[in-house]
This record gives C-alpha cells, sequence and structure tokens, in this order.
C-alpha cells in the first residue's frame, strides 16, 4: 500500500530522558507559525525556519497567526535527546536511514528533504513502522545542528 501524501510537519515523539520539555518565547511580529514547523531564533526573537536556515532552534508546539507584538509560542527545543518524526518529500530508500538531510516546505507542510544535504540540520534514523520504503515515507529522525545548544552553553 502507498504511503499518504501529508505533510504536515514534524512530531516529537520519544525523548532519552523519557520527558518531552516545552519552553516559551516570543515570536517575531507578524509570523505565522503551524504546529509542527521547525523554528529558528534571529535577533532573540522566534520565526519559521526556511529550507536554508542552518541551525534549527526548535519544532512549534502550537500554532500563531500574523503574531502580534509581545507575542509568545510555545516549542520542543531542538535537543539531540529528541527522537522526531517527519515526512520525506521525495522517495525514501533504506539507503536513506542513517543520512544527514535539509528540511523544506511551507508552514504547515514542512518536510524533511532527503535529497538535500546542503544544511545538514537532521539525520534519518529510520522509517516509521507503518511506512513502506518508497515515496511520502514517514521516518524518525533527530536535529543534528541546533541554535538551542549554544544557548544552554551561554548560560552555564
Amino acid at each position: 500500500m502507498a504511503n499518504v501524501d501529508n505533510p504536515n510537519g514534524f512530531k516529537c515523539v520519544k525523548s532519552d530522558t523519557g520527558i518531552i520539555q516545552i519552553e516559551e518565547g516570543l515570536v517575531a511580529t507578524g509570523q505565522t507559525i503551524t504546529k509542527g514547523d521547525a523554528i529558528i531564533i534571529a535577533s532573540g526573537l522566534i520565526q519559521i525556519a526556511l529550507a536554508t536556515s542552518g541551525l534549527i532552534y526548535g519544532v512549534a508546539a502550537e500554532s500563531v497567526t500574523s503574531a502580534a507584538a509581545g507575542s509568545n509560542i510555545k516549542f520542543i527545543p531542538s535537543l539531540p535527546i529528541y527522537i522526531f518524526e517527519g515526512q520525506c518529500e521525495d522517495v525514501y530508500a533504506a539507503t536513506d536511514r542513517a543520512i544527514q538531510c535539509d528540511i523544506i516546505g511551507a508552514t504547515g507542510a514542512m518536510l524533511l528533504d532527503e535529497d538535500a544535504s546542503v544544511e545538514d540540520v537532521a539525520v534519518i534514523i529510520r522509517e516509521t513502522a507503518e511506512t513502506t520504503i518508497a515515496a511520502d515515507a514517514r521516518v524518525y529522525f533527530r536535529w543534528i545542528r541546533s541554535s538551542y545548544l549554544p544557548l544552554l552553553a551561554a548560560q552555564a
């Protein structure tokens, strides 16, 4: 059976510690971010991540539309202790396990771009049990380029 093409962002499915930490941060004015979107931080404000984003700050745990000045958003930080689930953009193959890749897509429809390796923000672990090795596969992955980690180091 073919995989369902339903890009809907990223979902944290497991924590190595058993606890998924939810943080809150200030959103840049005018941003529209959907739950499951990858986010970045720029000038101290949260913005939606793009395919060219080299560091991921986290994944939105809620949605915000045309954020007003001073709006906050809840998010899951891009820490290596978390395993996320997301859909691949193209045809996923067994040889894509353990590859580093980029993200692609717009708000509400973010995907892993398993064929792109420019920013290398994520590493694919394996396909989910419900998916077949084909187009639109859903996979487990970890963020490997995080702007959240340097923030922790600066606070120590």
